[in-house]
């Protein structure tokens, strides 16, 4: 079994609910074969998108901002699957892995560095499906698309908890754990 590598991205200020259902999904993943990076974007200065179109204008793909952005490029592209995770805020993801969205258009631009990608979500959320989270999942359904990323799948866990709750859901636990497997056999075929 050839080795593979999977970049979470991290969207929650705070370790909670996301990072918990997260700790389930790569449970499930299993480590055997699998080298897992964890980024919480909070942690990192990452600006917005200027919409300068310096990207387009560039013959290969890339941001002309000089910030964290830059590393996070190079693993996505080096990555077999790279998993968002968010809480929902106002109805979408966090500012801070929104900002980390909207800069994947850099990579969109002349060779298109995202095309054959791998990509699956994880939210947790206070409210039903349809309080925020249908949104952020169908924002990165297009932008997969957009960008000939393969889209796996999301796991979407609604009217979440607080974590000493959370933590006794076996139904969630048992959930997000298949999520994982499921994620497996789709990176290893």
């Amino acid at each position: 079994m050839k080795g593979k590598k999977v970049l979470v991205l991290e969207g929650s200020p705070r370790r909670g609910n996301t990072a918990l259902v997260t700790d389930w999904v790569l449970a499930g993943l299993g480590s055997r074969g699998i080298q897992v990076k964890r980024i919480r974007v909070c942690d990192l200065n990452i600006l917005g998108c200027q919409e300068c179109f310096g990207c387009a204008e560039q013959k290969s793909a890339g941001c002309q901002q000089d910030d964290d952005m830059l590393g996070i490029y190079d693993l996505m592209v080096d990555s077999d699957l790279t998993i968002w995770t968010s809480p929902v805020f106002c109805w979408g993801v966090t500012s801070q892995l929104k900002a980390v969205v909207d800069r994947c258009f850099a990579l969109l631009n002349g060779e298109n560095l995202l095309n054959g990608s791998k990509w699956a979500v994880i939210l947790t959320a206070g409210g039903d499906h349809y309080d925020g989270a249908d949104l952020a999942v169908a924002m990165f359904r297009r932008l997969a698309e957009f960008g000939k990323v393969d889209y796996l799948g999301q796991l979407v866990i609604a009217n979440c908890p607080q974590p000493p709750v959370l933590r006794r859901q076996e139904r969630i636990i048992a959930d997000a754990r298949r999520f994982g497997k499921e994620l497996r056999r789709q990176i290893f075929g």
